[in-house]
């Protein structure tokens, strides 16, 4: 079963600080509810995230994967090259500047070898992307101003 989800939405910080709080990939946990353990294997040679270890729970069975990350300016995407529970997914986020701040798009597929209801699974994980962006929102403004963030 696959679901996709896409969210925008806007942060008044700079691209540069939003950029560098998304690149925090083992800070995960503080702001997505899916992510258990996040860990960077390798980094590529600007220092950001290339291979990372993650224990992701989407909606209840836990699952260890290997992400492979690739980044640019404006753009962080992964995939999930390796799962121990069969599972996958891919996703990214991009940046683009705006008058208000800075415009973030953020797509996400996930793919679970479970069989789930279809309506089950999207309405669960719509439900996890609404908390994990709004959590997510307040973490990139409180790591602008280098405060430690975790959510309650």
């Amino acid at each position: 079963m696959r679901t996709k989800t896409d969210h925008r939405f806007i942060v008044d910080v700079d691209p540069d600080q939003v950029m560098e709080a998304l690149l925090a990939v083992e800070r995960i946990p503080e702001w997505s509810p899916s992510h258990k353990d996040v860990r960077v294997a390798t980094h590529d040679a600007y220092g950001r995230p290339q291979r990372v270890y993650a224990t992701v729970s989407p909606i209840g069975n836990s699952d260890r994967q290997v992400l492979e990350y690739d980044c640019t300016a404006e753009r962080i995407s992964w995939k999930v090259v390796e799962s121990g529970a069969g599972g996958g997914g891919k996703g990214w986020f991009e940046l683009e500047q705006s008058p208000e701040g800075t415009e973030v798009w953020y797509h996400s597929e996930v793919y679970l070898p479970i069989p789930v209801p279809g309506i089950l699974m999207k309405r669960s994980l719509a439900k996890v992307n609404e908390e994990a962006v709004q959590n997510l929102i307040e973490f990139i403004e409180k790591y602008q101003f280098g405060e430690n963030y975790e959510v309650s």
